[in-house]
């Protein structure tokens, strides 16, 4: 607080309006002091500048001290306060009262007393406005620490889902390619290409927190190509997306991680086919959804973790969570979409 720009303006304002008050309440005429009033206006002045500049100086070596907690300096900013006011009152209430007043000590003790009095109050009115300067402060930054620490945790979150993509993932496609690469060279070729996009997407939503739909569905267009190579007719997929929806954001890899849940959760083969359709036509949320027949050999945890994760970062985007539904005959996911303004930056 006492470092604002113009700080001046306010020293002569709070001066000026102490010493409006002063006349306002009739001071002078219940304690006769004996000086003009103009040289008690530019005492005013004077006492307010320095105990402002001088508070100014003392916070900012307390400010490079790193004192903490908060509340203790507090009580050192407040301490040295109350030093530097009584300095200030003597060092120029002394010289001023010896020249406008008597040479005799005696004669100052009234007025010497009143300026104190003045000066502990001002000092009193700007540290109470400097520590609520300082909680505010130091609000804000918390505020900005906990905004860390989320996008921290969420980066950490979806990390944690990508890390579930790639063990399984790489193992089962390089089996895919194995056997291709001694059926057919030109699918074999194609596959490398497709997983190649895959793990470029992959490396690359790393730099982003969110990122376009589009972007996403040509990711999964790659996904999809190497899960239909490997499972053939036990899979069909349905992408049904309105160009509305492609415009908007979603959370980097969540798309590929329903549809790896569909496929890890449920009988994928030929008498048995998987049916998994992807779907938006409101503009506002995409679905993916999938016939249920559930394997009866029981999974590993890690799909409720990746849903749940989906479902934090959404919270922390400021964004309704994922909704889920289930029946006897199908199972459902529906994600949230993201409408942002691109930046003009990244174009």
């Amino acid at each position: 607080m006492f470092q604002l720009r113009y700080r001046y303006v306010f020293i002569f304002l709070l001066g000026g309006y102490s010493f409006l008050n002063t006349l306002l309440i009739e001071t002078f005429d219940y304690y006769h002091v004996g000086a003009d009033k103009w040289v008690i206006f530019l005492l005013f002045l004077a006492v307010t500048a320095a105990i402002w500049e001088g508070n100014r100086l003392w916070d900012n070596w307390i400010s490079g001290q790193e004192i903490k907690p908060f509340w203790v300096r507090i009580l050192y900013n407040f301490a040295g306060s109350l030093v530097i006011t009584a300095l200030a009152a003597l060092v120029i209430g002394i010289p001023t009262a010896y020249y406008a007043l008597s040479k005799n000590w005696q004669d100052w003790i009234l007025p010497m007393k009143l300026l104190l009095m003045f000066c502990f109050r001002i000092n009193l009115f700007l540290n109470t406005i400097h520590v609520i300067f300082l909680y505010m402060q130091q609000l804000e930054s918390s505020h900005q620490q906990l905004e860390t620490y989320k996008r921290i945790s969420s980066q950490a979150q979806l990390q944690s889902l990508r890390n579930q993509v790639n063990p399984h993932f790489l193992f089962n496609n390089l089996s895919v390619l194995t056997a291709l690469i001694g059926q057919d060279t030109n699918a074999s070729i194609e596959f490398v290409k497709q997983f190649s996009n895959v793990y470029r997407y992959i490396l690359k939503s790393d730099e982003s927190e969110l990122t376009h739909l589009r972007d996403e569905i040509g990711f999964i267009h790659s996904y999809l190509y190497l899960l239909k190579t490997r499972f053939d007719s036990g899979l069909s997929i349905d992408i049904n997306i309105s160009e509305g929806c492609l415009s908007a954001y979603i959370l980097p890899v969540s798309l590929q991680m329903l549809v790896e849940n569909a496929v890890k959760h449920n009988i994928v083969s030929k008498s048995k086919p998987l049916h998994i359709e992807i779907l938006c036509l409101d503009n506002d949320s995409i679905t993916v959804r999938n016939n249920l027949q559930k394997k009866k050999v029981s999974e590993d945890q890690s799909t409720h973790v990746g849903l749940t994760n989906i479902a934090r970062r959404y919270d922390f985007l400021g964004h309704q969570g994922i909704s889920v539904e289930k029946d006897e005959h199908s199972f459902s996911v529906t994600i949230p979409l993201i409408h942002l303004k691109p930046d003009p930056q990244s174009s």
